[in-house]
């Protein structure tokens, strides 16, 4: 239980070293080139990155809880 912990963690870690701080992304999709438009490529990668932050915070969380669960087992 203790492994399957450490390793979900190491998952959630690497999730958020990825996902959780996107470089440059307009979270509405708007260009920085263009004024007042906006781009729904850029809009998804955001939507995609947000949602591998969140999923990547999770498996941190649950892995601790299954440690710590393993410790009293």
């Amino acid at each position: 239980m203790n492994s399957i912990g450490l390793c979900m963690d190491i998952a959630g870690a690497l999730s958020i070293w990825k996902f959780g701080l996107p470089e440059q992304i307009s979270r509405e999709g708007h260009q920085f080139i263009v004024i007042e438009e906006k781009d729904g490529a850029e809009a998804a990668k955001a939507k995609r990155y947000d949602k591998f932050a969140r999923v990547g915070i999770s498996l941190l969380v649950l892995g601790f809880l299954l440690q710590l669960v393993s410790d009293f087992i």
